[in-house]
């Protein structure tokens, strides 16, 4: 007799859901995903297994494989961008119903074209040989929030075994019904609190910079559009600060390569995105044929003194934008610039559209922009006043004492003189009061609140504060907060990736952080080692800004390997001896 097999549960999985978030971090959405494509495919016999994400204003791909068993889809891959509205997936995409193909392979008549064979030249030759050449049998199913699908999983058979039959399909429709939107939003919150950490880091980079008086690295600022959209290919347009300047800072990226590039006197177009005009709406939606994307290829390939690398970079990523959605940075009628997000794949425009977070993010950032345009028009304010308005006041006074000495026995005319020098003096000061100024610093206490900040946000980490003997609570250091923010942000961001990386081949791996501090050779030495492991690098610009500062404070930065381990070095002295909070 057939028995009907028995329905899938997820009773475990959902139970261990929260361990799984706690442990991962930013993993923290693999390692669930893993744990549900291991069940799926254990419980309907598959030998491959794929998630698919497809959230609005998120990120578009193929997020987990597992082909026999084990994880197949590893960053560094070289995988070609997840194309949801075709092939198989598709299907399901417009229907909303799971599929159940018997022979992926199999050719159809002309009028029904076998989607699989459609999309396959444009597939990835490494998934194509080592997945799609095994399987012939597969069945994609939706995972739905409300009427939005949120996910497609797709399981597949090798080619040598007996097809998928309804029985499994009605098992996974069953699982999807029952559990698909539990656990699609305990990941969707696992998703928005990471994004919420990147966009907060980069925001707390900025603030950094721009509280230090130093040059924001706009590289940096555009990473959380290029890692929390779906945008594969972007442009950030920057207008350099200054009410008269038209010079561009223009910031393109293209999958994991940013460039930066420097467009002086760059006149934006009557009809520009670069204009606060009344006539543009936004968020703007266009396509490759627009004449906005046309008549700036053009400007960029025309445009002399850009090198010919960074002209064909930009070029290449005019080109292979399909669709995009533009976002402005304008703010209290300043043309701060915009940002492009833009897609290879054409009538893209619902998932290019941003989500809450990065949303917000773009707000904050446009409020940051602002700041750094009136600090730069305040400090210029602030020279000129200084330089020529001093000096002439200075002579017109001397000149008036030298002359007519007696004019200053008259109140009439001190008075005026008094208050205009008062009012230079007061415009001067205000000038000043955005410039960086240093003070000291006791770097014990600081550092012991930033180490329960830390363990506060990082919950399932260990992170050890090692004090040694002889160490006062008094010694101070001559820096600014954001500098010391900087320093030990990067260097605790690189162990959490480093944490991260080695979690992802071994994901019950306990993360250890250790900052030990001591006083050698009259100087403050601080050690921070982790258990991580090497991992591929995002900007490489954090150690070398970290380095560049302990310069600034007559320190130093030494970094060793086997174990990796960084030693910075603290010049210090003896602040006042007041009772300092614990």
């Amino acid at each position: 007799m057939n028995l009907k097999k028995e329905k899938i549960s997820a009773e475990a999985l959902l139970g261990r859901m929260p361990l799984l978030a706690l442990s991962g971090e930013d993993s923290a959405v693999e390692l669930i995903l893993f744990e549900a494509l291991k069940l799926l495919t254990n419980e309907t016999g598959a030998d491959i297994g794929q998630i698919n994400l497809l959230p609005k204003g998120g990120r578009i791909e193929k997020i987990c494989i597992l082909k026999d068993g084990d994880p197949w889809l590893k960053k560094g891959m070289g995988m070609h961008l997840f194309e949801p509205f075709k092939g198989f997936t598709g299907v399901v995409i417009r229907s909303g119903k799971s599929i159940l193909v018997r022979d992926i392979w199999e050719k159809s008549p002309a009028s029904t074209p076998n989607p699989f064979l459609e999309l396959l030249p444009e597939m990835n030759d490494k998934y194509i040989e080592e997945i799609k050449q095994t399987v012939a049998s597969i069945i994609i199913f939706p995972i739905k929030r409300g009427k939005e699908i949120f996910c497609t999983v797709e399981l597949s058979r090798y080619r040598h075994r007996e097809p998928f039959q309804e029985e499994q399909r009605e098992q996974v429709d069953d699982f999807a019904s029952r559990y698909g939107s539990l656990i699609m939003d305990y990941i969707i919150d696992v998703r928005n609190r990471l994004a919420v950490h990147a966009a907060h880091r980069k925001l707390l980079a900025i603030s950094r910079l721009i509280a230090s008086n130093m040059k924001v690295d706009y590289r940096e600022a555009v990473e959380p559009y290029r890692d929390l959209s779906a945008a594969d290919v972007g442009i950030a347009f920057f207008k350099i600060s200054g009410l008269n300047a038209s010079g561009l800072r223009l910031i393109p990226w293209h999958g994991e390569e940013t460039r930066e590039l420097y467009l002086p006197e760059f006149i934006p177009s009557p009809d520009s995105i670069l204009r606060d005009d009344i006539g543009l709406l936004f968020p703007l939606e266009g396509k490759e044929t627009d004449r906005r994307i046309r008549r700036f290829y053009k400007r960029i390939k025309e445009f002399s003194g850009l090198r010919e690398k960074d002209r064909a970079f930009t070029l290449q990523c005019l080109n292979d934008i399909k669709s995009y959605v533009i976002y402005p940075l304008h703010m209290l009628s300043q043309d701060l610039g915009a940002v492009l997000l833009g897609s290879h794949r054409p009538d893209f425009w619902d998932f290019l559209h941003m989500n809450p977070f990065l949303s917000l993010y773009n707000s904050l950032l446009k409020s940051f922009l602002l700041n750094e345009r009136m600090a730069h028009l305040l400090s210029d304010l602030s020279l000129k006043i200084h330089n020529p308005g001093f000096y002439c006041l200075a002579g017109l006074k001397g000149n008036l004492i030298q002359k007519y000495p007696m004019t200053f026995a008259d109140p009439e005319i001190t008075k005026p003189i008094e208050i205009l020098q008062n009012l230079m003096d007061e415009l001067h000061e205000n000038g000043k009061m955005i410039k960086c100024r240093k003070k000291n610093i006791h770097l014990l206490p600081w550092l012991e609140s930033f180490v329960r900040s830390k363990r506060s946000l990082h919950p399932a980490m260990e992170i050890e504060l090692d004090l040694k003997d002889s160490l006062s609570p008094h010694w101070s250091i001559n820096t600014t907060e954001e500098n010391l923010e900087t320093i030990f942000e990067n260097l605790f961001v690189n162990s959490i990736r480093a944490i991260d990386t080695r979690r992802q081949k071994a994901p019950f791996v306990a993360g250890h952080i250790s900052i030990t501090v001591q006083k050698k050779n009259g100087k403050i030495k601080v050690l921070l080692q982790d258990n991580g492991i090497p991992y591929k690098t995002v900007s490489g610009r954090g150690m070398p800004h970290v380095r560049s500062i302990m310069q600034d404070l007559d320190g130093n930065m030494r970094k060793y390997h086997n174990p990796f381990r960084i030693y910075l070095t603290f010049p210090y002295g003896e602040g006042k001896k007041k009772e300092v909070s614990q």
